[in-house]
């Protein structure tokens, strides 16, 4: 038990890497916008910018299901990588169908891959949260400007 245990957390660490990678990219890019004149406000423009942000995310959250899909494929769990790939979704999303199972040696990574997944998800949606924060007092502070230009 104890060699799925240390796969399954490095695996995690490896997750956890590339979701925050992904999450300083987005919020590096958004901040290096709002230093250099911020977005013009609107309704397309915050749809756009969240867009975006949920788009770079999820492409982490792809990659992930990825690299545990090649981890089950390397412990020959699977015959083919699309079912690899559709079982660590299921797992990832906590979905947990059961309908497909690995054998007893490796199932606990499982619930390790549905942690990451908890996990990683949480991160996507603070992050997601920031933005659309951001994206608030932006909009809030252009009000509050126009009201004072109309006085």
């Amino acid at each position: 038990m104890l060699a799925p245990l240390l796969l399954g957390s490095l695996m995690l660490v490896i997750n956890m890497a590339v979701q925050v990678l992904a999450v300083v990219a987005v919020i590096s890019m958004y901040i290096r916008r709002m230093q250099s004149g911020g977005f013009p406000p609107g309704l397309r423009t915050n749809f756009r910018v969240i867009c975006i942000v949920f788009g770079v995310l999820f492409l982490g959250h792809l990659f992930q299901f990825a690299a545990w899909a090649g981890l089950f494929m390397w412990l020959d769990e699977f015959q083919d990588f699309q079912t690899a790939f559709y079982h660590s979704s299921v797992n990832f999303t906590s979905l947990g169908y059961g309908d497909i199972v690995m054998s007893e040696r490796w199932r606990i990574l499982g619930g390790l891959e549905a942690a990451n997944g908890v996990l990683m998800f949480g991160l996507t949606a603070g992050a997601v949260l920031s933005v659309m924060n951001q994206l608030f007092v932006q909009r809030t502070n252009v009000a509050k400007i126009l009201q004072n230009d109309h006085k």
